[in-house]
C-alpha cells in the first residue's frame, strides 16, 4: 500500500526543483510498492493522461517555434562543418610547415646572401630617392611660397637642409645644391618677417569703403579673415599677454586653401615658421624697430584714403579749414590702430606660446602690448602736434584767464628739441651751391631718410595735412579722441599719456588761446573812443546790425551789434563747453568773465550818457529810474507788467477800469509834480538829455540787452548744478556734465544784472519823456506872460519846443523800440501834461482873457501833437483846457458850479484857481477872497461826507 505521502499532486504541479529522472523513479517506486491493482490501473491512467497532456503542450510549443527551431538547427549544422574543416586545414599547414622546416635547413647560406644584397639595394634606392627629393625642393619652396604656404615652405627646407648635412654630407654632386640651399634657409626669415610686417599692418586693416559722415565698420570679408562672429568697429579687450596660461596647440597649413582667409591661423603659421629658423627673436626685435616707421606709413596711407574719398587734392587740403576731414582720419587711424593691436596681440600670443616649452627671448628684445599702446600714442601724440599746430600756438601762448583751480602745466616739453643747433663755421668759399654737391647731398639726404623710416627712427615724418592746422581742430576732434583714449586706459589699465598730452594742450595753450581770441573780439566791439570834446563815448552802443543780420536773427527792431558780437562769442563758447564737456566749467568761468566785462562797460557807457559836470552828476531821469520808491512804485502799474513776457498771459485777464487806470496815472503825476514842481527854480539843461541820439543809444541798449539777457537766461536754465538733485537727461545725446554751484551762481548774477539794466533803460526813457514835459512847461507858467495884449494868441515857445522835441523822440523810439514798449512810454502823457499845466496855475502872475485864450492855445497844440503820436485823442487835456476855461467864470460862479454839479477838480486845483483870479483882477478885497475860500471848503467838506 502507499503511504500517503506517495499520494501526492501530479507531477505537473510539483515544484520544479524535480528532475526527469527523479520523477520517473518515484513513478517506478509508486507502482511497485502498490499491492492493489486498481491503485495501480489509476496510477497508470494519471501518468497515461498526464503524458498525453504533456505531449499536446509540446506539439503546440514546437508548432509556435517552429521557424526558430529549424534556424538553430542550420546553425548548429554550419558550425559543425565549419570546424571540421578547419580542423583539416590546420593539420594540412603543419605538414607544410615541416616540409618548408627541412627545405630551409638545407639552402640557409644561399638565403642569407640574397638578404644582404636586398639590404645594399635598399639603401641605395633610399639615397637615390632623397637624392630626387633635395633636387625638388627648389621648385616646391618657390610653389610653396608663391601660394604663401610658408610653414611647409619651412619645414621643406629645414629637412632639406638637415639631410644635406646628415646622410648626404658626404655627396660631391650635391655641394652647389647645399650651398643655395643654406643660403636660401639663410634669407627665408627675411621673407617671413616681410611677410608678417605686411599682415599687421596692411592685411589686417578693414576693406570697407570711406564714406563721411557715416560710421566705417569692418565688413563680413574682414569679420571672416579675424574669426570675428559679430561686426564690430574694434577688436574686443584681449587679456594680458605674459605666457603663464598659454595652451599649445599644433599649427597646421592646409595645401588646398587660401592661408590668408583666417588671419588668426596664418599669423600663427608664420610664427611657427620663424620658430622652425630658430629666427623668432630676430623677428620680434624687427618688429619691435620697425613699429614707428610702419605705423607712420599707416597714417600717411589713411591720409591718402581720405583724401582720395573727399575727391579733392592732398596737396591743397591743407589751405583749407576743414576739421571734418579730420575726424574723419582720426576715425580711420583708431580703427587701423586697433586692427594693429590686435595684430600684435595675436603674434604675441603664438611667441608665448611657443617660448614658453624651448627658446627663451631675452627682456631687451622682447615688448608687450603696452609698448605697441605707447607707441600707437606716441604716433597719434606727433600727428596730433602738427594738426593742432602746438608749436606756433605755444610760442604766441595767451594767458587763460584766472579763476581757473587747475594747476599750470608747462606742454612745452612735449615739443622742445632735444638739442641746441650748433653755430656755423664762417668759411671763405664753399661749394654746396655746385651741381655736384647738391645732388650728392640730396641722395644722402634720401638714404638717411630712407634708412630711418625704415628702422621707425623718425619721430618728425613728412605728413601731408588734410586740413589747415590750429588750435581750435581740437573742437572737431575732443569727442571721439576721448573715447579712443578712454578705450586704450581700458585695456592698459593705466592713465594714458595721449590723454596728459591732451589735456597739457587745452589747459595751458588752447584755452589761453580761446580767451584772447574772445577778448579780441569783445575789445574790437566795445572800444572806447575818444571824441571831440574830450568825453569819451562807447562807440559801440551807436552802431547797429545792418537789415540783413536783424532779419537772420528775427528780432523786431536793430540790436548793438556789440551785444550781437558778445552773443556770437557767447555761443561759440557754449559750442566749445559741447565739444569739449570735460572742460565746461572752464569755458562757463570765460562766460562769466566776458559777460562781467561787458556788463562793466555797458553800466560804464550808461553813466557816460546819464551823468553830466565833473562832480558825476545824474540826470533827473536817471536819478529817478534808481530811486527806490519810485522805481518800485513804477514797476507795480498794469502798464509795465504787460510788457514783462512770461506774466502777459495773467495780466490780459486782469480788468483795470478807466477809474483805477486813472487813478493810478494820478499817483503817478502826483509824484512827479511833488518832486519837480515844489519851487519856483526851473530845470537845468544839463539834467536832461537834450541829444535824441543818445535817447535812441539808450533804446538800442534796452532791445539789445533784453534781447541778450533772454538768451543767457535759456541758456542759464539749460545748466544743472553739481548740487541739483535732479538727475540729467538721458535723451540728450548733447548733455553737459554738471557745472560748480558757484559759477552757474554766477552767471544767474550776471544775466540778472543785465536784465535790471535793461529795465532801467526802459525807464529811463519812460521818464525822460516826462521830464522833458517839466522843462518845457514849467517856464510856460513862470516865464511867460499871460496878461499881454489881444494880438498875442500864438502858443507859447516853449510849448512848440515840447512838440518838436517830442515828435522827434517819438520818430527815435518808432524805429528803435517795439510798439507796445513805444505805448509804455506815451502812454498817459497826456493825463502829466495836463496835471503840470493844471499845478502850473500857482506860478502865473496873473492872466486875461487874452492869457486864458494863449493857454488854451497851448493846450490845444500839445493836444493835437499827442494824439498824432499816441493816435488816440487825449482826452485827459481837455480837463486842462476846462479848468483854465473857468477863469472866464466869476469865483461864486465857479463856487455855485461845485455845489450843484459836483468837484471836477481837488481842493488845492479850486484853490489856486480863485488865488489866481484875485491875483489877476484888482479890486477885491482879502476878505472876499477868505470868504470864498471858507464857502470852498465847506462846499467840498459837504460833497465828501455826501460821497461817503
Amino acid at each position: 500500500m502507499a503511504s500517503p505521502s506517495d499520494r501526492r499532486a501530479p507531477p505537473q504541479f510539483q515544484s520544479g526543483k524535480d528532475t526527469s529522472s527523479s520523477y520517473l523513479m518515484s513513478i517506478v517506486r509508486t507502482l511497485s510498492s502498490s499491492a492493489d491493482f486498481e491503485q495501480r490501473e489509476k496510477e497508470k491512467t494519471r501518468i497515461e493522461k498526464a503524458f498525453r497532456e504533456s505531449d499536446k503542450r509540446l506539439g503546440e510549443v514546437v508548432t509556435e517555434n517552429y521557424q526558430d527551431v529549424m534556424k538553430i538547427l542550420q546553425a548548429f549544422n554550419g558550425m559543425t562543418k565549419s570546424i571540421n574543416e578547419s580542423r583539416d586545414k590546420i593539420h594540412k599547414i603543419k605538414e607544410d610547415l615541416n616540409s618548408c622546416k627541412t627545405l630551409l635547413h638545407f639552402k640557409r647560406d644561399e638565403l642569407r646572401k640574397l638578404w644582404k644584397d636586398g639590404v645594399e639595394h635598399k639603401a641605395v634606392l633610399s639615397i637615390l630617392e632623397q637624392v630626387e627629393q633635395i633636387k625638388e625642393v627648389q621648385d616646391k619652396m618657390d610653389q610653396y611660397i608663391s601660394n604663401k604656404h610658408y610653414l611647409h615652405a619651412t619645414d621643406t627646407i629645414v629637412q632639406a637642409v638637415a639631410m644635406l648635412e646628415g646622410p648626404l654630407n658626404g655627396v660631391e654632386a650635391l655641394r652647389e645644391v647645399k650651398f643655395d640651399l643654406i643660403n636660401r634657409r639663410d634669407r627665408m626669415h627675411e621673407t617671413l618677417i616681410d611677410e608678417l610686417t605686411k599682415q599687421i599692418y596692411e592685411r589686417s586693416l578693414p576693406t570697407s569703403s570711406l564714406h563721411r559722415g557715416s560710421q566705417m565698420r569692418l565688413s563680413r570679408k574682414d569679420a571672416n579673415v579675424w574669426g570675428w562672429s559679430d561686426w564690430l568697429d574694434s577688436p574686443q579687450k584681449t587679456s594680458k599677454t605674459d605666457g603663464s596660461d598659454t595652451a599649445y596647440y599644433e599649427v597646421k597649413e592646409d595645401l588646398n586653401s587660401n592661408p590668408e582667409e583666417n588671419l588668426n591661423n596664418f599669423i600663427a603659421i608664420l610664427t611657427e615658421s620663424l620658430f622652425c629658423l630658430k629666427k623668432l627673436p630676430d623677428a620680434v626685435e624687427r618688429l619691435k624697430i620697425g613699429m614707428k616707421g610702419s605705423l607712420n606709413k599707416l597714417i600717411n596711407t589713411a591720409t591718402q584714403q581720405i583724401a582720395e574719398s573727399s575727391g579733392q587734392q592732398l596737396d591743397s587740403m591743407v589751405n583749407h579749414v576743414q576739421p571734418k576731414y579730420l575726424t574723419e582720419l582720426l576715425k580711420l587711424i583708431f580703427q587701423h590702430f586697433r586692427c594693429v593691436a590686435q595684430t600684435h596681440q595675436v603674434f604675441l600670443d603664438n611667441v608665448f606660446r611657443l617660448t614658453s616649452s624651448g627658446m627663451p627671448l631675452h627682456g631687451h628684445v622682447l615688448y608687450e602690448m603696452k609698448d605697441v599702446w605707447s607707441e600707437l600714442q606716441a604716433r597719434l601724440q606727433i600727428l596730433l602736434s602738427q594738426y593742432l599746430d602746438v608749436s606756433n600756438t605755444m610760442s604766441s601762448r595767451q594767458q587763460a584767464p584766472s579763476g581757473f583751480d587747475e594747476p599750470t602745466m608747462d606742454i612745452s616739453q612735449y615739443f622742445s628739441k632735444k638739442r641746441a643747433a650748433k653755430p656755423k663755421k664762417v668759411s671763405l668759399f664753399r661749394f654746396d651751391a655746385s651741381q655736384h654737391a647738391i645732388s650728392v647731398s640730396s641722395a644722402r639726404q634720401q638714404i638717411q631718410q630712407f634708412e630711418h623710416d625704415a628702422m621707425g627712427l623718425s619721430d618728425n615724418w613728412h605728413i601731408v595735412k588734410v586740413c589747415k592746422p590750429g588750435a581750435f581742430n581740437i573742437t572737431a576732434i575732443y569727442k571721439p579722441l576721448r573715447s579712443f583714449i578712454q578705450e586704450v586706459e581700458e585695456i592698459m589699465e593705466n592713465t594714458s599719456g595721449l590723454q596728459e598730452f591732451i589735456t597739457d594742450f587745452v589747459k595751458n595753450a588752447f584755452l589761453g588761446e580761446v580767451h584772447a581770441r574772445i577778448s579780441d573780439n569783445i575789445d574790437v566791439a566795445t572800444r572806447v573812443e575818444e571824441e571831440e570834446d574830450g568825453h569819451k563815448r562807447f562807440d559801440a552802443l551807436r552802431n547797429v546790425i545792418d537789415e540783413k543780420t536783424r532779419r537772420e536773427l528775427g528780432v523786431p527792431r536793430p540790436l548793438l551789434l556789440s551785444a550781437v558780437t558778445v552773443d556770437s562769442s557767447i555761443q561759440e563758447l557754449q559750442e566749445l563747453m559741447h565739444d569739449l564737456p570735460d572742460y565746461a566749467d572752464q569755458f562757463l568761468n570765460m562766460i562769466c568773465n566776458v559777460l562781467r566785462e561787458y556788463r562793466d562797460k555797458c553800466n560804464s557807457a550808461y553813466r557816460d550818457i546819464v551823468q553830466h559836470g565833473s562832480d558825476e552828476k545824474r540826470v533827473i531821469s536817471a536819478l529817478w529810474a534808481k530811486d527806490d520808491d519810485i522805481s518800485r512804485f513804477l514797476r507795480s502799474l498794469p502798464s509795465w507788467h504787460s510788457l514783462q513776457p512770461r506774466q502777459g498771459k495773467e495780466l490780459d485777464r486782469t480788468i483795470c477800469s478807466e477809474d483805477e487806470i486813472r487813478a493810478l496815472n494820478s499817483k503817478e503825476a502826483v509824484i512827479l509834480i511833488s518832486t519837480l514842481s515844489t519851487d519856483e527854480s526851473l530845470i537845468p539843461q544839463q539834467e536832461i538829455i537834450t541829444d535824441v541820439t543818445q535817447m535812441r543809444t539808450v533804446a538800442n541798449v534796452h532791445e539789445s540787452l533784453e534781447w541778450f539777457s533772454n538768451r543767457l537766461d535759456d541758456f542759464a536754465e539749460s545748466l544743472t548744478s553739481q548740487n541739483s538733485l535732479i538727475p540729467p537727461h538721458d535723451e540728450l545725446p548733447t548733455e553737459l556734465p554738471p557745472i560748480s554751484e558757484k559759477t552757474l551762481q554766477s552767471l544767474k548774477s550776471l544775466v540778472q544784472d543785465f536784465k535790471d539794466l535793461a529795465e532801467i533803460c526802459l525807464l529811463l526813457l519812460h521818464l525822460e519823456v516826462r521830464v522833458h514835459c517839466f522843462y518845457y512847461l514849467l517856464p510856460v507858467a513862470k516865464q511867460s506872460n499871460y496878461a499881454g495884449p489881444i494880438d498875442d494868441l500864438d502858443p507859447d515857445s516853449n510849448v512848440l519846443k515840447l512838440n518838436k522835441d517830442l515828435s522827434g523822440m517819438e520818430e527815435m523810439m518808432t524805429q528803435s523800440l517795439q510798439p507796445k514798449k513805444f505805448k509804455y512810454i506815451f502812454e498817459s502823457l497826456g493825463y502829466l501834461v495836463a496835471s503840470i499845466l493844471i499845478s502850473s496855475v500857482q506860478f502865473l502872475k496873473k492872466i486875461n482873457e487874452n492869457g486864458i485864450k494863449k493857454m488854451c492855445r497851448n493846450i490845444l497844440a500839445i493836444q493835437q501833437n499827442l494824439t498824432n503820436i499816441t493816435l488816440t485823442r487825449e482826452s485827459d487835456l481837455d480837463r486842462a483846457r476846462h479848468f483854465y476855461e473857468l477863469l472866464y467864470l466869476n469865483p461864486d460862479e465857479v463856487l455855485n458850479s461845485v455845489a450843484e454839479k459836483g468837484p471836477y477838480f481837488t481842493l488845492k486845483e479850486y484853490e489856486q484857481l480863485i488865488e489866481l483870479y484875485h491875483r489877476s483882477f484888482s479890486g477885491n478885497p482879502v476878505s472876499v477872497q477868505d470868504a470864498r475860500r471858507q464857502r470852498l471848503y465847506s462846499i467840498m467838506e459837504k460833497g465828501q461826507n455826501e460821497t461817503v
